[in-house]
């Protein structure tokens, strides 16, 4: 899958590698991205952590598209997936975040990849990072940042009593509490279109063994609701922009929900064997096997995303000749579904077999160097 360098693929205007361009290719032809997205608009020198454990450093490329440094397991595991990807975006509806190219710098020799931005351009009422577990996050609230201030086991002292803690930690405790109990609320047809969405994401997920991703929820309201790019049937205006779901609420405000199903490069390892052992005593703990996080992944959301419950009066709605990975169908074209739990993985009991082998065979010591072990909350 290594292609030689694109005359119209120079991204931050550096000779590049690709990789599997002919699938990324056809990917961002349906989404009407340019091949040259990238060229310009960044540089290596403008990458900034992107907040996560990992430390992962990123850079945006206006409001639009994401640029994300790629580890050595991240960059294989994407070489391993992109096929597989590309068949799952393009035969149906998806709430995986659309990505368009990857790539290694040729000077440099480092991996990359650019996805979609999506979470619009914020301020946000609301930013979350949602797995369904303990690992839950609020990152930000009011159009501000919640700093990530972890309760590292070698901090003795904030173990030992909350009054040790500082104003920034306790904001992040709070927000975490907030995250793990919020409901996103969405007018009835597009719940109903996430739901069977995600069934058919986290299905895909748990046959490729992935595990650790998240559901990416950007809540944008009044002024601040990204109404502009969202046409009087609701579709986007630019192809190459999340669609947001968008209606009114009981106030009469815009209110604007992006969501989207992120960081789908981390596989189910002996390693990860190894940090459930280790975690052993954390509950609701976001180490688990592929499909048991899939089922825990979809039936969490089925009972955190909420129908809208008051009469929706002037709601833009995705249309459905907006389709494509990203877009919401609604109207005739939706299904209304009421999935119970085990549906969420059509494949569950082959999977889950192979899942009970690989955690017999697992052993502590295997890979265990390779992989970030957080005790903490």
């Amino acid at each position: 899958g290594v292609l030689p360098m694109s005359g119209d693929v120079r991204p931050g205007g550096r000779e590049c590698e690709l990789f599997n361009d002919h699938i990324f290719c056809e990917l961002r032809a349906l989404a009407q991205v340019p091949d040259d997205f990238v060229n310009s608009g960044w540089n290596l020198e403008e990458l900034t952590h992107g907040g996560g454990k990992g430390g992962t450093l990123m850079a945006r490329i206006g409001n639009s598209y994401i640029v994300k440094e790629l580890s050595k397991a991240d960059h294989a595991s994407l070489l391993q997936l992109t096929a597989s990807y590309g068949q799952h975006v393009r035969s149906g509806e998806t709430l995986l975040c659309p990505m368009y190219l990857h790539f290694r710098d040729t000077p440099s020799g480092r991996s990359f990849f650019a996805m979609r931005n999506s979470s619009g351009s914020g301020p946000f009422s609301a930013l979350y990072d949602l797995k369904g577990c303990a690992d839950d996050k609020l990152l930000e609230e009011d159009g501000e940042p919640i700093r990530v201030v972890r309760k590292r086991i070698w901090n003795v002292g904030m173990w030992v009593s909350h009054r040790n803690w500082s104003k920034e930690r306790v904001l992040y405790h709070e927000g975490k509490r907030k995250a793990r109990t919020c409901e996103i609320v969405l007018p009835a047809e597009q719940r109903a279109w996430c739901l069977k969405s995600m069934a058919r994401d986290t299905e895909w997920l748990a046959q490729q063994r992935i595990m650790d991703y998240s559901l990416l929820v950007a809540v944008t309201a009044g002024s601040s609701a990204d109404v502009s790019s969202v046409g009087s049937s609701g579709s986007s205006a630019s192809p190459a922009g999340q669609k947001p779901i968008v209606y009114k609420d009981e106030e009469g405000q815009d209110v604007a929900v992006y969501l989207s199903i992120i960081d789908i490069l981390q596989r189910w390892t002996m390693g990860k064997c190894a940090a459930r052992v280790l975690k052993c005593a954390e509950w609701d703990q976001p180490t688990i096997p592929p499909a048991m996080y899939a089922r825990r992944f979809h039936q969490h959301f089925t009972d955190h995303l909420v129908e809208l419950p008051w009469h929706i009066g002037g709601a833009s709605e995705p249309a459905a000749d907006a389709q494509g990975p990203g877009g919401a169908p609604t109207g005739d074209e939706l299904v209304k579904v009421d999935l119970a739990p085990s549906e969420a993985t059509t494949n569950a009991p082959a999977v889950a077999e192979q899942e009970r082998d690989l955690v017999a065979d697992c052993q502590p010591r295997d890979q265990l160097e390779h992989e970030e072990v957080v005790l903490d909350t």
